[in-house]
């Protein structure tokens, strides 16, 4: 049987209109063929992935550390607690370097993270990267 593919559906929960022109930026720079939607605030996209099936949820999130309402890591928190949500990858933004966020975001199932003080063509780097993950561990569906 044929393996086929379909675009990422990205989610990313950010903040910073800055930080998201910059990650859709490298997104179009890498080619990566995606579906991305960008959420501001960590009480909403809680909100959001709750309403989504489970077919129509992100394959992958970058979730920054820093947000209002409810903080990335206790977003994360929830997700890792909810049976459906905690098989989502997230990968953690953040400035921080404090070694209790990064292994309190680790012991909440966050697959990687990415420094927000990474330089823009660094982060095309990591972009692209992300299309190998995908393909070989997210998203592979049969057709």
């Amino acid at each position: 049987m044929e393996e086929s593919y379909r675009p990422a559906r990205i989610l990313l929960v950010e903040d910073s209109e800055g930080d998201i022109y910059i990650f859709r930026r490298a997104l179009r720079e890498a080619k990566f063929l995606n579906e991305i939607q960008a959420i501001q605030d960590g009480e909403q996209a809680w909100e959001h992935l709750r309403s989504l099936p489970p077919a129509e949820r992100p394959d992958v999130i970058f979730l920054d550390i820093n947000l209002p309402r409810l903080t990335g890591l206790e977003l994360l928190k929830r997700m890792h607690a909810d049976e459906g949500l905690s098989q989502i990858p997230v990968i953690m933004l953040t400035i921080s370097q404090e070694e209790e966020d990064i292994v309190q975001a680790y012991d909440y199932g966050a697959f990687s993270f990415i420094s927000k003080t990474v330089q823009p063509e660094n982060l095309l780097d990591i972009i692209s990267n992300l299309d190998r993950l995908y393909v070989q561990v997210v998203a592979r569906e049969t057709a």
